[in-house]
């Protein structure tokens, strides 16, 4: 009978069983120990121990693959994934997490064939679908990417990441409302998901909706008050519409959480000259000229002697 593990992604698990030797599985034991308090030379030595004891144990490989892939011994991990696979081919876990191994060395076709090795021997694989879909997206291969996130959708209609990061595919084909769609239902899912009402408002303001980006900024900021590309989006629109004290109040915002953001004191700048508050614009416009803004540089040699 064949042994049965368990998986998690980036986290490793512990497996017992009687048929493996005492002493291996003390040595297992101490190594997963090892590893949660991040001693991962000790963790690879105690494994590697229970290796030599049971050259058959497959949770020893896989554990020890995991912390090589989180030192970046990328060539032992996929050697140890390898060897799981060499003694339990269906175990399409594995096949993931060589995968994930290959993408960190930028291997990115064995990482495909990887993935899709996974979803063939395990059907409705929603986590080898993601990766996947990650990839392809990475690599851009949109409509594949597009393919798998639909397919992660169906198998767990409620996983927000999926309709997350096929918004992202749908913004970078320009596809603006379905992005739209796809974010607005992240966020029925996961109403606290700050990024989601970012990205929808940029969209949003894309197709001029402008007084929804303008709410979905602000709901963005609710949520994550440090969040200072959404205010120096929407300090962007105010000026644009010509609302200065407003854009100015958010440009401090930025200025507040980056101090070093020579745009935002060159927006803030412009938009205090715009209100008639040359002085105070100047000043900032200096200062973003100090941070290496050419154009602030630029600017004040032309308008603020």
């Amino acid at each position: 009978m064949k042994p049965i593990y368990y998986f998690f992604i980036f986290s490793l698990f512990c497996y017992s069983s009687t048929s493996f030797a005492q002493t291996a599985e003390e040595f297992f034991t101490k190594a997963f120990s090892k590893s949660l308090t991040n001693d991962n030379k000790g963790a690879i030595e105690d494994y590697t121990k229970a290796i030599e004891l049971k050259p058959d144990y497959i949770d020893a490989y896989f554990n020890r693959a995991i912390v090589y892939d989180k030192v970046a011994n990328y060539k032992k991990a996929i050697s140890d994934y390898s060897s799981v696979i060499a003694l339990q081919p269906e175990a399409a876990d594995a096949y993931v997490n060589r995968g994930m191994v290959y993408e960190h060395s930028q291997k990115y076709n064995e990482a495909l064939a990887d993935y899709s090795k996974a979803i063939k021997l395990k059907e409705n694989n929603a986590i080898a679908l993601m990766k996947r879909a990650s990839l392809y997206a990475a690599v851009k291969y949109y409509d594949a990417a597009t393919e798998d996130y639909k397919n992660v959708i169906l198998i767990a209609p409620t996983s927000s990441s999926a309709y997350y990061e096929l918004g992202l595919v749908n913004d970078q084909i320009e596809e603006t409302e379905q992005a739209i769609f796809n974010y607005t239902k992240v966020i029925e899912l996961d109403p606290k998901n700050a990024k989601a009402y970012y990205n929808r408002a940029f969209d949003y303001d894309l197709i001029n909706k402008k007084e929804l980006a303008i709410q979905d900024y602000k709901q963005s900021i609710v949520v994550d008050s440090t969040y200072s590309n959404a205010y120096f989006n929407l300090a962007y629109i105010y000026d644009d519409d010509g609302k200065y004290d407003e854009a100015i109040a958010c440009y401090s915002k930025v200025i507040k959480l980056e101090p070093f953001a020579g745009d935002a004191y060159y927006n803030r700048g412009l938009s205090k000259i715009s209100a008639g508050r040359k002085k105070e614009g100047c000043y900032d416009m200096i200062k973003a000229a100090e941070l290496g803004d050419e154009t602030a540089r630029t600017y004040c040699k032309l308008n603020c002697n």
